[in-house]
Formats: structure tokens, C-alpha cells, sequence
């Protein structure tokens, strides 16, 4: 495979992930679980439309992936456009997800309080309802004080693993991610599926680990973006 299709596979899906797992709420589980996710996703409701820039680092093991750099534009209800400099797959739905999109694939197994680097917290224990959705649970981290997602602990097979934390400032009175960073271990890209023995026709290849960092800064909040900014996106599914 080539270099760059293999990190246009390793990097959307990694941060999709990590922030898919961030917004992830319940329906027919636990109520107070359910309520708190629910303050998560309404903490954003004063935010019409902005604009942000993002600069990614990766460090994945034997695999070079230079720094990356873009442009985001959000507008509510679910419209996200991304302008890339030499990247051009960067995940919209991970960056900006749509809450709606996610009801009713997971159920609350638990809510228990806690204490995440000295800050009490609620750790929400998230499990998928059906086989065809991953991750197949989630522990969310949410500081009940401001209503924001400070860690996410993600599991599915055993060698498709993450842990993702944010950071966080305040831009207009709105509490927004500052920082993500994920740590996860991904199954090798020749891993199809399709059950071939070890030995000359697929070697047996150990999982890449690797951090996915981002950085967000310049928020442009409610600045009224135009719906063709959109226009060419394909809407989300």
C-alpha cells in the first residue's frame, strides 16, 4: 500500500474515532447518563456557525506522516466543510459530530463519579447496541461543572484501542476544544477481514501504536457562513 493511502486510512479514522466516542449519547439507558451527555451537546447550542483552524501531529510507528494543516467551517444543524493543505481527508464527522446521528446506537451500562487529574468528573460507561457499531463501548469523562467530554476511553477488538483528552478554552463564553490528543493502538493495513493463514501470503504484522495531536485555535464564532461554503460537500450519512 501506498504511504499515503495507508495515513488517508490511519488519520481520519483515528480522529473520527476519538471524537465520535466524545458525543456519543443514550437512548432508553441509564437517565442520568442520557441527561449528561445531553448538557454536553446543549453547552454548543449558542454556537450558529464558525469557523476554526487545526494543525494535526502525528507519531505512528514505521509510518512517516508530516503535519498537517486546515481550515474547519461548522453551521448547525450538521453542515462541516474542510479546507486542507496537502491533506484532504481530515474526518468532518469526528471534528464536528452530529449528536442526532448517534441516538439510539448506544445504551448506558453505568454512570459513577470520579476524579480525572484532581477534577471531579462523571464517568459515563456507554455500550454499543448493535454488532455493526464501533467502538463497542465507550467511557466518557464529563466535568460536570462547564459540560465538556475531558477524557474518552475507547475498546473494540484488542488491537483497536484509544484514549483521547482535551483540553479547553473559552471563546465567547462557550467552553471549545483547545487540544485533543489520541493514544491508540491500530490493526495493521493489510487487515481485511478475510481469514488467511501466517507465513509467505501475509506475514504476521504487529499493530501500529502512535498519538494523534491537535491543535485548535483562531475561533470565529456566529460570523453568519454562507451556505456555499458547503455546497460541494457531500451531506453526512
Amino acid at each position: 500500500m501506498r504511504p499515503g493511502g495507508l495515513r488517508q486510512r490511519v488519520i481520519p479514522r483515528v480522529m473520527a474515532l476519538s471524537v465520535a466516542a466524545a458525543v456519543a449519547v443514550a437512548r432508553g439507558g441509564d437517565p442520568a447518563g442520557e441527561t449528561i451527555l445531553r448538557n454536553v451537546e446543549a453547552r454548543l447550542a449558542a454556537v450558529h456557525d464558525y469557523a476554526v483552524t487545526l494543525d494535526v501531529v502525528a507519531d505512528i510507528e514505521r509510518l512517516n506522516v508530516p503535519p498537517m494543516h486546515a481550515t474547519m467551517y461548522f453551521k448547525q444543524p450538521d453542515k462541516v466543510h474542510i479546507d486542507a493543505e496537502g491533506f484532504a481527508m481530515l474526518p468532518r464527522e469526528g471534528l464536528q459530530p452530529n449528536v442526532g446521528k448517534l441516538l439510539g446506537r448506544y445504551a448506558v451500562a453505568g454512570v459513577a463519579k470520579d476524579t480525572l487529574d484532581g477534577i471531579a468528573v462523571r464517568k459515563v460507561t456507554l455500550l454499543a447496541k448493535s454488532d455493526r457499531s464501533f467502538p463497542r463501548s465507550l467511557t466518557v469523562y464529563v466535568n460536570p461543572q462547564r459540560w465538556t467530554t475531558e477524557r474518552i476511553v475507547t475498546s473494540g477488538a484488542a488491537d483497536r484501542l484509544a484514549t483521547i483528552s482535551f483540553t479547553y478554552v473559552q471563546v465567547e463564553g462557550v467552553w471549545l476544544p483547545g487540544g485533543m490528543t489520541a493514544a491508540f493502538a491500530l490493526a495493521p493495513p493489510d487487515s481485511s477481514g478475510i481469514d488467511l493463514p501466517a507465513g509467505p501470503l501475509r506475514p504476521q504484522q504487529k499493530p501500529r501504536n502512535g498519538t494523534v495531536t491537535v491543535r485548535y485555535s483562531n475561533y470565529r464564532l456566529n460570523t453568519g457562513l454562507s451556505d456555499d461554503i458547503f455546497a460541494k460537500d457531500a451531506p453526512s450519512r
